[in-house]
């Protein structure tokens, strides 16, 4: 079995002499000498141990072996072409993918005007937002899975191989359908009230967690769910107090649709950011998004 190692430069001269059949013609086209060509074709025969043109006349043809080895690269080149047109199309916005890793909140509250943003000046390319909590975002980027992953920072994680971008700081308090005295509540007191927070896997949760840990009380959900959105239903159904941002409820509070609980001991604040793989390259669509968002006020 004979295994080549050709110059793939010779097959690209071939490829352009075989088009035209005339050497002057392929070398014009190459921007070389006649001669290159004609020795660049003769070095392809020897190393094929083949002879791919002849002569008829004054013109010169494809020999049969030629006529083969022609359709095999014209194939070649058709797919590269398409590769170079796939390539000049990504890179000028005109196709491609951001994979995104982000919880429902951070996508309703703070994604959305940036993803509006991105489509309306690059609507060729897609946008796929993989809704997770914060942790599984962070699992899934650091497998590859996706390009970006905007979550709630957990002070406690390392965060080992990620690179990390902070976006914005969110005030969080408790709210109820009613309003309570008005006073600041010791995180005791307000064990006597059936308490709304996210489950226990969110970033979210194991903070409120670790606060309520560092003032020795027991943290106690009465209800636990997967989004804050959920959590404002069961707010608004008297089911009890919840645990939210206050970015989320401004206006509900403005209109007097729930009411702020005070809290003696003050309540953690919670950053959001951008986290990419350091060992990923993005893409430029996700290069493009990710500086569209770093730019956005949130």
């Amino acid at each position: 079995m004979n295994h080549y190692s050709i110059n793939f430069e010779l097959y690209k001269i071939f490829y352009y002499a075989a088009s035209s059949l005339n050497f002057s013609k392929a070398a014009s086209t190459l921007h070389v000498t006649q001669s290159a060509v004609s020795q660049a074709i003769k070095s392809l025969e020897t190393q094929l141990g083949i002879n791919l043109f002849y002569r008829n006349g004054r013109n010169i043809k494809l020999s049969y072996e030629g006529e083969i080895l022609y359709q095999h690269v014209e194939k070649a080149f058709n797919f590269i072409r398409s590769a170079e047109h796939s390539m000049n199309s990504i890179r000028v916005l005109d196709e491609g993918t951001v994979f995104i890793g982000a919880s429902d909140t951070i996508t309703r509250y703070f994604l959305m005007p940036s993803i509006k943003a991105f489509h309306q000046d690059y609507p060729k390319v897609k946008i796929v937002i993989n809704n997770r909590p914060s942790p599984r975002s962070v699992e899934k980027l650091s497998k590859g899975e996706i390009d970006l992953a905007i979550v709630n920072i957990s002070p406690n994680q390392s965060y080992e191989g990620l690179d990390l971008f902070t976006l914005t700081s969110l005030e969080h308090i408790f709210i109820s359908k009613t309003p309570l005295a008005p006073k600041k509540h010791a995180l005791g007191e307000l064990s006597q009230y059936p308490l709304i927070c996210l489950e226990t896997k969110s970033t979210t949760r194991r903070i409120l967690e670790a606060h309520y840990a560092k003032y020795n009380v027991k943290l106690t959900p009465a209800f636990e769910f997967g989004s804050f959105d959920v959590i404002l239903e069961a707010v608004n159904a008297d089911m009890g107090i919840g645990f939210v941002p206050r970015q989320i409820v401004t206006e509900a509070l403005n209109l007097e649709k729930c009411f702020e609980i005070k809290t003696s001991q003050a309540l953690p604040s919670i950053d959001i950011g951008i986290l990419t793989n350091q060992n990923k390259p993005l893409s430029i669509a996700a290069q493009t998004y990710l500086e569209r968002l770093k730019n956005t006020p949130l």
